[in-house]
Parts: structure tokens; C-alpha cells; sequence
């Protein structure tokens, strides 16, 4: 997976708490989060920035290592989650 399909907000939230990616990089779709330097207390603060700026809440089963795992992996659950909620303007 090379091309990312999600909003700027979901991508500015992410870069915010992955230290090892700089800045000019691309976010590739299947970067691995916990390589990039996501570790478990940023996890967690990502999880709550996401659900404040999509305005959506992840499910006690959702939060699992392979929900964050990859951009890819972690913006198809939150895009769920969105749709879930009835909230198309998440996506934009």
C-alpha cells in the first residue's frame, strides 16, 4: 500500500505523536507506528486525540495492537467507526 486515502486531520494527528518521522516524509499506509516511535503512552494519547477530533469513541475490543498497528490499519477503523456513527463530514 503506497497512497494514503484519509484527511489531513487524521494524518497531522498521527505525524504529532510518531517522533522518528520526519517531517518531509511521506506517511505511508503500512509504516509500522511502534517502529516509527508510537509507544504505549503515546498510543494512548493518539486514541484520545482521534476520538476528540472525529468526535467517535473506540470500543474496549477495538484496542488492540493491530488496531494501531499501521496508518492504513488504524484509519480503517477509525473510517468505521465514523460511518458507524452516521458522521460523514469525519472523513473530509
Amino acid at each position: 500500500m503506497t497512497e494514503a486515502s484519509w484527511p489531513e486531520r487524521f494524518e497531522a494527528v498521527l505525524r504529532s505523536l510518531i517522533p522518528l518521522l520526519p517531517a518531509d516524509e511521506p506517511l505511508a499506509p503500512d509504516l509500522k507506528l511502534q517502529q516509527a516511535g508510537l509507544d504505549s503512552l503515546a498510543t494512548v494519547n493518539l486514541l484520545i486525540e482521534l476520538e476528540d477530533t472525529f468526535d467517535i469513541t473506540f470500543p474496549d475490543e477495538m484496542l488492540k495492537a493491530s488496531t494501531v498497528s499501521t496508518p492504513a490499519a488504524l484509519w480503517a477503523t477509525l473510517d468505521g467507526l465514523i460511518a458507524l456513527s452516521g458522521d460523514r463530514s469525519g472523513r473530509g
